[in-house]
């Protein structure tokens, strides 16, 4: 694993409890004993934006879920292209992997925190605890939506019905996990929202301010944008 900071499990006693996303994420079905046995095979790690979390066929050796900031996903193509698969927000969790090594890569997008589980400490706790092993496994099929979510995307939509479906799809993984789902945080590059839509960044700057000449979106900051017709914006990809 990349060099982070990390925080260890006697330092931070309580992590659990005080966990920002501890209600919306898979934790908020275990009682608080098997709370506690589950921080007990986990620990705290911080990255910086940009930072490595793991690179795509990297020996699989821990899950991780998001606690705060973000993470683009990625695959890198034979002719040494990167493609987006996508991007995750708190409570979600990443690090599937196929023949013991990481399907793709992780980097985190601004400070990131995450809460980091050994694959094979995991795996037997899972054994002895079936319900959390069903609520992991709806979990981590989130980054599976993802792939599946970015072949439509690319398949049937023209720009602006990307830009839009984009968009909608951040508010509502917002609104999943507990969040004001409008205004929404756009925390990746154009160039990153580019690429995972397959557009040039010079369309996507121009559906932008198709979007916002037609009053659909109200740019807060080139980081956040306030959806004022989400009723238009819908009928893009209808």
């Amino acid at each position: 694993m990349s060099s982070a900071q990390i925080v260890k499990h006697d330092e931070y006693k309580n992590r659990c409890n005080i966990c920002k996303i501890r209600t919306y994420s898979f934790c908020r079905c275990l009682s608080e004993d098997k709370l506690k046995s589950f921080s007990n095979i986990s620990f705290e790690k911080k990255y910086y934006d940009k930072q490595n979390i793991f690179i795509q066929n990297d020996p699989s050796t821990h899950l991780f879920n998001i606690t705060e900031g973000n993470v683009k996903i990625y695959q890198l193509l034979d002719d040494g292209r990167i493609q987006i698969i996508g991007f995750l927000y708190p409570g979600d969790f990443f690090g599937s992997y196929r023949n013991n090594k990481y399907n793709y890569s992780a980097e985190a997008i601004g400070n990131l925190k995450t809460c980091i589980f050994d694959q094979k400490i995991l795996d037997k706790y899972l054994d002895e605890n079936p319900v959390v092993a069903k609520e992991l496994l709806h979990q981590t099929s989130f980054e599976l939506t993802l792939a599946q979510d970015r072949i439509t995307v690319l398949g049937k939509l023209n720009a602006g019905e990307r830009l839009a479906r984009f968009l909608l799809n951040i508010s509502e993984q917002r609104k999943r996990i507990g969040w004001q789902n409008n205004p929404i945080s756009l925390p990746m590059t154009r160039q990153d929202i580019a690429d995972y839509l397959g557009l040039t960044i010079e369309t996507v700057s121009r559906e932008f301010s198709n979007f916002k000449s037609s009053n659909i979106i109200k740019f807060i900051s080139s980081k956040q944008l306030y959806l004022k017709d989400t009723n238009l914006l819908k009928s893009y990809v209808v």
